[in-house]
This record gives C-alpha cells, sequence and structure tokens, in this order.
C-alpha cells in the first residue's frame, strides 16, 4: 500500500535522500499494512462529541462538499476535480467536511530527560507511526516539539504522501533543555475547526509538576492521549556503589550512595509516580499508554497503545 503517484515509491522500498530514521524503523509494506488497519481513537472529551469512540473513514461515510482548493504536492490525486483541469489546465483538489475527520496533534517532549535510555529515539518512532495512521486515515496533521515552550514543526499536513514530510521533520529532532507543562502550554495551540485531539508523548518529569499544564490543554477543549515513554533503566536501574547523580535538564548533582535499600525505596518511588500519571489520566478520562523505550516498535504500537484506548483495529 502506498501512494500510487509517480515518482513516489512504496515507504518500504530503497529512494534517495529518504530520511535516515526508516533505517531504524519498520516501516516495511507489511508494518503499513498494520498501522493503516488501525484508527486513532476519539474520546468522548472532543469538542461536541459525546460519543466514546470515532467514526473511521469506510464505505458508506457522510462526506460533504465544502470547497475547491489548489493542488499541492502530497494531496491525494483521487481527490483532483479533472473536469476542472479540463476546462481551465490547473489542479484543483476537492475539500470535504466529514465528521469521522479529527485534528491530530503530536505534542513530542523534546526536554534533555527523554535522551535517557533510549525514550528519546523510541518517542521518534512512536510520533511517526502514529502520524502515518492519522495520515492514512485522512486526518490533518500537526506536529509540535515543547520544552519550556511550545514550538511548531509541522502544521495541518493531510494524506499518505505527506509521511515523507513528517519523517524529515522528526529525523533532525534532539533532545534539549527542561520542562515546563504549565508555561509551555499555557498560550493555546494553532487548531483547525471541529474535532481536536492531542497526543502527548512524554516521560511526565517536570519539576513543576505535569498536572497543571495538562490541566492547560483541557480547558482549551482538546482530547488528550498521555503516552508515558519510560526506560528499562529508570525503572529497574542496575547501578551499585557510591556515584555522583546528575538531574539531566538542571545539571545539579548529588553525591549517593546507592545500596540496595536505596534502590528498592527508589524503584517504589517510581513505581508510584508511574501510577499516578497513570490515576490522573482515568480521573480526568484519558486515554493513558505506558511505553517501554527498548519494545518493538510494532509492539508498542499494535499492544501497548491498543490496550491504552490509544489505538484501535479498523
Amino acid at each position: 500500500m502506498h501512494d500510487s503517484r509517480p515518482g513516489v515509491p512504496p515507504l518500504g522500498l530503497p529512494r534517495p535522500g529518504l530520511p535516515a530514521i526508516l533505517a531504524v524503523m519498520p516501516f516495511d509494506a507489511r508494518f503499513l499494512q498494520t498501522l493503516e488497519a488501525l484508527n486513532l481513537l476519539a474520546r468522548r472529551t472532543l469538542v461536541g462529541d459525546d460519543r466514546a469512540e470515532r467514526l473511521t473513514p469506510r464505505k458508506g461515510a457522510s462526506l460533504e462538499f465544502a470547497d475547491y482548493r489548489r493542488y499541492t504536492p502530497g494531496d491525494e490525486i483521487r481527490y483532483i476535480d479533472w473536469n476542472v483541469y479540463a476546462r481551465h489546465g490547473s489542479l484543483f483538489v476537492k475539500e470535504f467536511t466529514a465528521e469521522e475527520n479529527i485534528h491530530v496533534s503530536i505534542l513530542l517532549d523534546t526536554s534533555r530527560s527523554m535522551a535517557f535510555g533510549g525514550k528519546f529515539q523510541a518517542a521518534q518512532e512512536l510520533a511517526a507511526a502514529l502520524g502515518y495512521i492519522g495520515l492514512s486515515n485522512y486526518d490533518t496533521l500537526s506536529l509540535f516539539t515543547f520544552g519550556h515552550e511550545v514550538r511548531p514543526i509541522k502544521k495541518f499536513l493531510r494524506g499518505k504522501g505527506r509521511i515523507f514530510e513528517l519523517l524529515s521533520a522528526i529525523e533532525p529532532l534532539q533532545a534539549d533543555g527542561e520542562t515546563d507543562m504549565k508555561k509551555a502550554f499555557g498560550p493555546s495551540l494553532p487548531r483547525l475547526r471541529g474535532r481536536s485531539l492531542i497526543l502527548l508523548i512524554t516521560d511526565f518529569y517536570d519539576l513543576g509538576g505535569y498536572n497543571g499544564g495538562i490541566r492547560e490543554l483541557l480547558s482549551q477543549r482538546f482530547g488528550i492521549h498521555l503516552i508515558h515513554m519510560v526506560s528499562r533503566e529508570e525503572m529497574s536501574p542496575f547501578a551499585r556503589g557510591r556515584f555522583s547523580l546528575i538531574d539531566l535538564e538542571t545539571g545539579k548533582t548529588r553525591d549517593a550512595t546507592l545500596l540496595p535499600r536505596t534502590l528498592a525505596a527508589y524503584m517504589r518511588r517510581f513505581r508510584a509516580f508511574c501510577s499516578e500519571v497513570e490515576e490522573f489520566g482515568r480521573t480526568h478520562e484519558l486515554a493513558y499508554a505506558r511505553v517501554m523505550a527498548d519494545d518493538p516498535l510494532e509492539r508498542r504500537v499494535v499492544e501497548i497503545l491498543r490496550a491504552g484506548g490509544i489505538v484501535e483495529q479498523r
């Protein structure tokens, strides 16, 4: 399954200039078919929608013609109006309003703590896979990064042909700086009219607390899915002895002797922290999935995110 326009090969085939991220991601034809069989679940928290699930684009879905706009590379060729082209010699695509389509915003945490234990690369891969699911369902997709502020990377992409543009934007991103979700999410995020869903990909490490930032997003009437990135090493550290511990985001250090009882106390605190984030999501009726950074990407998407109520089988 791939874009059938001339010069656009399947994602699983080599192509000069392809983003290097494809070399470490299983974006072959089989995996694409797996992604295309999934939908992003839109919860009832979305504005104007009191149902528990989204409608899916399939035969018989209600599409209403809205307007024309000029064709741009990456648009689906099935929506080109060839009658207009025959009369005027210019390519225009039809735009439709469809109840099942949503505006999906991926908010990717690029703070320094995400660089630990492979979390950031795993988060980049998830952003690419989830972005492809949205684009293949003809949802409108935007990508933002955040630390202490939100930075727009790509806005309002639509159609599977835009996947290379998305991958090229994700590949060079790096983890740096501190997290301040309340400050970052205070200003309103750009959005389209209609239902809007946020996929928040983060480790929730925020010294000021993540609660205030997520409440800022809720006040903007977004539906929110929480994707909690965790590394194996931070969940079960194997270090023993005397160390100088460094806070990755602030650079502050603290000397500590890591004894078995110290590590046991840490692991209890860490598990409690994860449970608190999950309970916060449950209390606010937000989907939540905890993702281990070293799990295979397909398991992260198909098993973990499905179990967390973030994606579903079509």
